[in-house]
């Protein structure tokens, strides 16, 4: 608990300064540590290709009109996704913490995150085919709106992290999966048989509001691809793209929320049941609900701070 606590504490200081800074041309930030900064470095150059990569076949569909170079269109985009996801968003940040800190299901996570970049994707096809494809708005002006959503992500991220932690405090959100046996004291008090299903569906319904509030915010990467290929008439082939990216990103974020989940299940495994573990399991799901709940507030303030920019 102490590692986890750690390492909340170091990464927070770098979290408020990304919320409240401007971001500086997509690069990793100099006062990321290492190895982080140069695998960051690293992400990010090799994004710069599968963009251009992109960029360039579907300029070959559009002198050619040939289908040819849209799997390497797709293959590039899902690259892009997974390495994309690699980088600084507060999507990982969010569901990482949930799952560090809560006791969840494997698929649970699986499906979490699946919902977050999938509604990602969505979210900008809807942004783009709305904003530019019906109402005709200029790119810049297409970003700007997109940039409005982000913020609006935000919000719904510290609504429902404000509720996880009154849920928390009240004793209605254990942060566990109720595996436990009839009767087993959690968080302090004990269930009946019949709750205990009615529980675990408003955890699990509280995990994918959090993963489709994530989603919530297109990414800047996928809308210059859509924007692209409307303005070209290849629509379509950046929609697929588009959700590429998405599975790309989906399995990024999966990897990264498996592994928060298995901490979680080693940190249980030590302390084992009892009510130590009991309290436990209730101060590492206040401190996942309090994490998420403070980093969308200060995505919040860097919006109050710096206007609504849409990030990657």
């Amino acid at each position: 608990m102490r590692v986890i606590f750690s390492l909340f504490l170091c990464l927070l200081p770098s979290l408020a300064w990304a919320g409240l800074v401007p971001a500086g041309g997509g690069a990793p930030g100099p006062d990321l540590p290492e190895p982080l900064r140069s695998m960051a470095a690293w992400a990010f150059a090799l994004q710069r290709h599968l963009t251009g990569e992109m960029r360039q076949n579907l300029s070959v569909m559009k002198e050619t009109g040939s289908w040819e170079p849209a799997a390497a269109i797709i293959l590039a985009a899902f690259l892009y996704g997974v390495f994309h996801a690699v980088g600084p968003g507060h999507g990982k940040v969010v569901i990482g913490g949930w799952f560090a800190t809560r006791r969840a299901r494997i698929t649970h996570g699986l499906i979490a995150s699946l919902i977050a970049a999938m509604a990602q994707s969505a979210s900008a096809i809807a942004v783009v085919a709305a904003l530019a494809g019906i109402m005709a708005f200029a790119p810049k002006d297409v970003m700007a709106g997109a940039a409005w959503i982000e913020a609006a992500s935000y919000a719904l991220i510290t609504g429902i992290g404000a509720l996880m932690v009154w849920r928390t405090l009240t004793g209605k959100g254990c942060g566990h999966d109720h595996h436990h046996h009839h009767g087993e004291a959690c968080c302090g008090h004990h269930h009946e048989e019949h709750g205990h299903a009615q529980h675990a569906k408003t955890e699990r319904n509280a995990l994918f509001a959090v993963a489709m509030a994530v989603g919530f915010r297109p990414c800047s990467g996928a809308i210059l691809v859509l924007l692209f290929t409307l303005a070209n008439g290849m629509f379509l082939i950046g929609m697929l793209a588009t959700f590429a990216m998405g599975l790309g990103v989906a399995i990024t974020v999966a990897a990264i929320g498996l592994g928060a989940l298995g901490l979680n299940r080693l940190i249980e495994r030590r302390f084992g049941a009892g009510s130590l573990a009991a309290r436990l399991r209730a101060g590492l799901a206040l401190a996942g609900a309090l994490a998420i709940t403070l980093l969308g507030l200060i995505m919040l303030v860097g919006v109050a701070v710096n206007g609504p920019m849409l990030s990657g």
